[in-house]
């Protein structure tokens, strides 16, 4: 019985071990939210066209880009955040959401592109992870 509740048991902490990624608040507007980026334990930045970078992991888990877009860019001020979370299958899927803070019309462009980037890479995870198990034997060992 012991045995039993130890199996039970130690996944779920190992789970609970692993933060969660970041959300993102619009009330709290663009000053608001790069400030909490600033925060967040483990962020990297980077700048790279047009845009603020603040990026996050817990491997094998979750990757996590809050992008801030930069004066001169057309939704400016703005905010996305896209969240790739693996999954049991290991198929990394791609969300996104995003706050506007201005042109409301580019702010829309801005996520359709961001929503289509999030296909592009759930499809592109799905089959590398199909062309694995294609590469696989079917008397070898599961994973």
């Amino acid at each position: 019985m012991a045995a039993l509740l130890i199996g039970v048991i130690a996944p779920t902490v190992a789970a609970a071990e692993t933060p969660a990624p970041p959300t993102i608040d619009c009330v709290r507007g663009f000053a608001g939210l790069r400030a909490m980026a600033d925060w967040l334990p483990g962020v990297q930045w980077t700048q790279e066209g047009g845009y603020d970078i603040a990026t996050l992991s817990a491997p094998d888990a979750w990757t996590a880009q809050i992008v801030f877009t930069l004066p001169g860019h057309p939704a400016h001020p703005a905010v996305t955040l896209r969240t790739r979370r693996r999954q049991v299958t290991e198929v990394w899927t791609a969300e996104s959401k995003g706050c506007g803070y201005g042109d409301q019309e580019q702010f829309a462009l801005l996520m359709a592109d961001m929503k289509s980037g999030d296909t592009e890479l759930t499809n592109a995870s799905r089959h590398e992870v199909e062309r694995r198990k294609d590469g696989l034997s079917p008397l070898a060992p599961a994973p």
